[in-house]
């Protein structure tokens, strides 16, 4: 009776911490947009939230940038206004055929390195790094192990050629391509893609 219980509870163990570890690593794809007070959780691969005409975060896991050893981990970040643009994305697509994802059309950042202006455009992406402290363009927010998980400020928009604050951005909603490398093999795997359409209030 006693092995009986000892192997039952032995098997109970087991599942738990096998759950504990899907969970862990289903919630390193999650995104989170953060408003002031609010935070929206993305779990979905297709998603859409609502938020005010305001400076708001994109909270985001990802592998720590090593330039020396070439893991060029990164979240690369399309905004788009067209859905157009989105209607051929699919699982097992390489980023070479993908216009905004292809080689060359990570956009360099502004003058401290940081993306605080989102770019509105189907021909280029944000290349969201963090190496060190020093060369970064996203903030720590915590690391665990080799897991970072890291917060995108925005404050602006670049549109049609001109920088505009979102009280004045008339666009209804943008879409947010991110696209998560986990094994930086250039193609769109399960669970590296996430289109979230935001809604302006």
């Amino acid at each position: 009776m006693r092995e009986e219980i000892k192997k039952s509870i032995s098997i109970l163990f087991f599942f738990l911490v096998l759950s504990l570890h899907s969970y862990g690593q289903e919630s390193q794809n999650n995104l989170k947009f953060i408003q002031d007070d609010s935070t929206f959780l993305i779990s979905k691969n297709i998603d859409s939230i609502s938020l005010d005409r305001k400076a708001f975060a994109l909270r985001y896991f990802c592998r720590p940038y090593d330039e020396k050893r070439r893991k060029f981990y990164s979240a690369q970040i399309a905004i788009l206004e067209n859905p157009k643009d989105i209607s051929s994305l699919k699982i097992g697509q390489n980023t070479k055929d993908i216009p905004y994802f292809e080689p060359g059309t990570g956009m360099a950042p502004g003058a401290n390195e940081m993306y605080d202006t989102i770019f509105v455009t189907n021909t280029a992406h944000h290349h969201l790094i963090y190496e060190n402290e020093k060369e970064k363009r996203a903030f720590l927010v915590s690391r665990s192990k080799d897991i970072l998980e890291l917060e995108w400020r925005i404050t602006a928009a670049f549109y049609k050629e001109r920088d505009i604050q979102f009280s004045e951005l008339k666009l209804k909603c943008l879409y947010f391509v991110v696209f998560i490398d986990n094994n930086l093999n250039e193609i769109i795997n399960e669970n590296e893609l996430k289109i979230i359409k935001v809604k302006f209030r």
